[in-house]
């Protein structure tokens, strides 16, 4: 038998802010750059994937929107 289990919404919640952290960190982190640090192996990482982080961050931004609305919903409940 097969039941889906759902984590609880603060679980959920605290694992999305800890993934949109990491996304904002590297961002910061490349824009925090010079164009020379850029060119170094970890600036040129960043760089290749700068369209991904954005991407990640705007997804789990706004899944901690969604959370913590759900959050909201469940405590006045």
């Amino acid at each position: 038998m097969d039941v889906a289990t759902e984590r609880p919404v603060k679980a959920q919640l605290t694992t999305a802010r800890l993934l949109l952290a990491q996304f904002i960190a590297q961002l910061d982190e490349y824009g925090a750059m010079n164009r020379e640090a850029r060119r170094t192996p970890r600036g040129r990482d960043l760089s290749a994937r700068l369209d991904g982080l954005k991407e990640g961050r705007e997804k789990w931004a706004k899944k901690v929107d969604e959370l913590e609305a759900r959050l909201a919903t469940e405590v006045t409940e």
